[in-house]
């Protein structure tokens, strides 16, 4: 391969400083502040942010601010974040100082060679060595350039990182709505009748709100693929409710025989009778008919009823604790939560008008949110290609004579 003009090929070694990490004995750590933040794996930053949970008074390595800390064992092997202070750490984990190449333009290198540390940590010896970082090779431009295309990197990464934060406030606004619309605490001026409220088990509703059985406007759908019909086949997921099993795991974890699975008619609501407890319900939107395990129960409303606000109603956390409160008082030992039970919840029904527009607020939300995450992806993998480029020496950037 031909090199740009001024850049060498060269090793990690050349141009850091690598600290591996040490272990501190779990009595000799403590939650309460007393003396060093101390960091021991990816689950101290998994938004991509430090947080400090644990301290100790006997570590003897640390890290600095600016140091890139690598996971180099176990769960998360290959993860890369950059320090924002002094922290103790664990064998889990190594710093790497720059001290001869410019800091961000080592951090973006150590990112692009995260599949490389992945490859070595499925090895026969798990994990990644400090031979692993110190002889991974790179390209090394002119000190000035480094620093240009650091510079260019940095200014990606600030507008992904203000997109981020735009998506997580509308989620976190999101759920904060959903609590409150769908509950009645706030509501649309033009429905309400009365600003009296009633009480229920679990809180207040608007008084002009029916507090029905589920029961009453819905009822079990139990039909079973006796006849084996070829259709698909469903799962359900705490976050993204029902999905297509095949695609979604690429791979068959369901049975053969789907001859005792249920039939899920389009517009049918499921969810797993043994651990709706955890969110496992879903909304069958995906195909006319379709098939899901026999450990789900399958339920339709009626005309009384918006399944966008039921669906809703349902995931909120309130509902997912009633479950769980509801499982735990089940009768059956198990844990699960047949229709019987299920069905005898009470839950809060404006009019359907209401129900119709809280539903259609929540999906102008989700549309907004799925356009900023498409925004964010595309940002992403343009930044991807764009540091390939950079990393290279295939686009040359034009450096400042000041720099």
């Amino acid at each position: 391969m031909q090199l740009p003009e001024g850049w060498r090929q060269g090793l990690f070694e050349e141009g850091i400083e690598l600290i591996s990490g040490q272990h501190v004995e779990a009595s000799l750590v403590n939650e309460s502040e007393d003396g060093k933040p101390y960091l021991t794996g990816p689950a101290d930053f998994p938004d991509g942010k430090i947080k400090v949970t644990k301290y100790t008074n006997y570590a003897t390595k640390f890290c600095n601010k600016g140091d890139l800390l690598i996971t180099v064992k176990g769960s998360g092997t290959g993860k890369v974040i950059e320090s924002d202070n002094q922290y103790a750490i664990s064998r889990q984990l190594m710093a790497v100082r720059a001290s001869v190449f410019e800091p961000k333009f080592t951090f973006y290198n150590l990112v692009a060679s995260v599949a490389r540390y992945e490859g070595a940590a499925a090895g026969l010896i798990p994990g990644i060595t400090r031979d692993d970082v110190l002889h991974t090779p790179l390209l090394i431009p002119p000190f000035p350039e480094q620093q240009k295309i650091a510079q260019i990197l940095s200014t990606w990464d600030k507008a992904i990182e203000k997109l981020e934060a735009l998506i997580a406030a509308k989620q976190k606004r999101k759920k904060a709505l959903m609590q409150q619309l769908l509950t009645g605490k706030m509501r649309f001026a033009e429905f309400v009748k009365s600003e009296g409220i009633q009480q229920t088990k679990f809180g207040t509703i608007p008084s002009d709100w029916q507090y029905l059985h589920i029961t009453e406007v819905a009822k079990q759908f139990s039909v079973k693929n006796n006849v084996g019909h070829d259709l698909p086949v469903l799962s359900c997921t705490k976050h993204y409710g029902l999905v297509d099993s095949l695609s979604y795991f690429g791979k068959q974890i369901f049975s053969e025989d789907t001859s005792t699975y249920k039939v899920v008619l389009r517009n049918s609501f499921a969810y797993a009778t043994n651990h709706i407890e955890e969110g496992s319900i879903g909304y069958q939107n995906l195909y006319d008919k379709a098939l899901i395990s026999p450990m789900y129960t399958v339920f339709q409303t009626n005309e009384n009823i918006n399944d966008e606000f039921l669906y809703r109603l349902l995931k909120t956390e309130l509902y997912r604790h009633i479950f769980e409160v509801n499982t735990s008082a089940s009768v059956d030992r198990r844990g699960s939560l047949r229709w019987d039970q299920f069905s005898a919840i009470k839950i809060p029904v404006p009019s359907l008008p209401e129900q119709q527009k809280i539903a259609s607020f929540f999906a102008v939300t989700d549309t907004e949110i799925e356009t900023h995450q498409k925004q964010l992806s595309a940002l992403k993998e343009q930044k991807k290609g764009l540091m390939q480029q950079l990393l290279t020496g295939k686009k040359r950037v034009k450096v400042d004579a000041h720099v």
